[in-house]
């Protein structure tokens, strides 16, 4: 049976949670044993994925005015709040044990996951490949990346989801957008405290780890002397500044979930969607007959017919309703359509 070392990490601050898994993921060999990893941050901090831009994505000025941590990680997905609140658990698996590809990784470790839930009573439902939702909202996301010869997983584990903070240190482009940010986390987004189960972390852990014992020989352990070097050298690298200058990893907004995404083109006369399953769920436009327009075609299934089809009844001229659309597709041509 394959060995599996256990490791809790206790409290760290932000840069050292990052480092933890990436510096011993770095560090392992391509025969080493499996590692579950937990941590917890001793305080509130942004997590960017590996592939975004700070400017772009965040307002920086805020974070800096309250001594908001931001952590470019070596994981793949978008921005996130850390904080106490938080259980964070990474998988590292050295290439022997690994599975054949990401999305193999995530099937791996979502199913260790969604086994610990159930046990505690909450059934979870795998949605978008990636992400656990409970009572059609998300309650957990994860992210992976490959470090030297090692597969990481990691996720968060949401006592309580401080939607409030999050969404103050996000770049808006109005204050619109940020007052419909939070309106969406808090429909989108759900936690254990949300859940009636406020106090079931040492519970859910317990079950990860006897789903883990049912297939690792399971041992407690903590990193070596070079793999704490490596750690450590890891928190050098995060600690570097943060590199600027890109773009949005999602056009004009954020992902909220799987599903759900705010939008925003600020150019006159400005636009704001909210985007779920191929519907605009929620739209406005600064100008009124557009306005009007965009809230006849609420909660429909979004093709490039649907303004047209309803502008009959709406005093806007074909040429605005064109460029409305094309305003609108440009948003939202890349987002997951409709089931």
């Amino acid at each position: 049976m394959l060995r599996l070392n256990y490791h809790d990490a206790g409290w760290l601050t932000p840069y050292a949670l990052h480092a933890c898994y990436a510096g011993l993921a770095a560090s392992l060999s391509a025969d080493d044993p499996l590692w579950l990893v937990i941590a917890r941050a001793d305080r509130g901090h942004i997590a960017l994925g590996a592939s975004q831009y700070a400017d772009a994505e965040l307002d920086l000025g805020y974070c800096r005015m309250r001594g908001i941590p931001v952590v470019q990680r070596a994981l793949g997905g978008g921005t996130v709040w850390v904080d106490r609140d938080q259980l964070c658990v990474f998988f590292l698996w050295p290439r022997h044990a690994a599975p054949r590809t990401h999305a193999d990784l995530f099937d791996e470790c979502l199913a260790l996951l969604a086994a610990a839930f159930a046990q505690i009573g909450l059934q979870t439902m795998r949605i978008g490949g990636q992400d656990l939702w409970c009572g059609g909202r998300k309650l957990l996301g994860s992210g992976a990346a490959t470090i030297g010869h090692t597969m990481v997983f990691g996720a968060s584990l949401l006592e309580r989801f401080a939607a409030d903070s999050f969404a103050a240190c996000v770049h808006s482009p109005s204050q619109g957008f940020s007052e419909w940010l939070r309106d969406a986390l808090a429909a989108g987004m759900t936690d254990l405290s949300s859940l009636g189960q406020a106090e079931s972390t040492p519970a859910l852990v317990d079950a990860l780890r006897a789903s883990c014992a049912a297939r690792w020989d399971v041992d407690a352990s903590s990193p070596d002397k070079l793999q704490r070097a490596a750690m450590f050298e890891a928190e050098c690298e995060l600690r570097e500044p943060l590199e600027l200058g890109g773009r949005r990893l999602v056009r004009g907004g954020i992902k909220i979930n799987r599903e759900t995404y705010l939008l925003e083109d600020a150019a006159a006369p400005w636009l704001r969607l909210l985007w779920q399953s191929g519907r605009l769920r929620r739209a406005a436009c600064a100008d009124p007959e557009a306005d009007l327009l965009l809230q006849d075609c609420l909660d429909m299934p979004w093709d490039g017919s649907l303004l047209f089809d309803r502008a009959a009844s709406h005093d806007l001229a074909e040429s605005a309703v064109r460029t409305l659309a094309q305003r609108i597709d440009a948003l939202c041509a890349t987002l997951p359509s409709a089931a």
